[in-house]
């Protein structure tokens, strides 16, 4: 054996190659995927009812239409918010799917309710910035209940 082969066999294995891209996170099911693409769809038709509803009714003159157009508003807040939270859901916690689906739904829906119902006690003359807080403090309070009943925390 020479000095040669001697240095060969000392010489540490050569590190394993490692691949430059990262271990990608597992994906959104495919019925959430669908869900998001449905919620986004109703969002954009109640967005385009929203504008032209708003542009085409008066709410002092006709105070019922602007009652209803007060409620697509909150409809659209809802629908435009779902996705974006069940999207964002899946990219802050990627492993974690129990109640997922539930939550996001439920907060767009407590959000829509919030802002379309304010809205609609304004064009009826009715509510104050005050109210808004109240019941957004509520909503907060609501929605910590129903997370920690959903965690089996209570």
């Amino acid at each position: 054996m020479t000095l040669w082969d001697q240095q060969e066999r000392e010489a540490p294995a050569p590190p394993q190659q490692k691949t430059s891209r990262a271990e990608s996170p597992p994906r959104i099911p495919v019925a959430d995927q669908r869900l998001i693409r449905l919620l986004a769809l109703a969002a954009l038709l109640t967005i385009a009812a929203s504008v032209a509803a708003a542009l085409n009714i008066d709410p002092i003159g006709d105070p019922v239409a602007g009652l209803g157009v007060s409620l697509l508003f909150g409809l659209t807040i809802s629908f435009t918010l779902a996705p974006i939270l069940l999207i964002e859901s899946y990219r802050r916690h990627p492993g974690q799917w129990r109640g997922r689906r539930t939550r996001a739904l439920r907060r767009s829906l407590i959000v829509g309710v919030l802002v379309g119902g304010y809205s609609a006690f304004r064009v009826a003359g009715l509510g104050s910035p005050t109210g808004l807080l109240i019941g957004a403090a509520l909503a907060v309070v609501i929605e910590a209940a129903f997370t920690r009943a959903d965690n089996d925390a209570v």
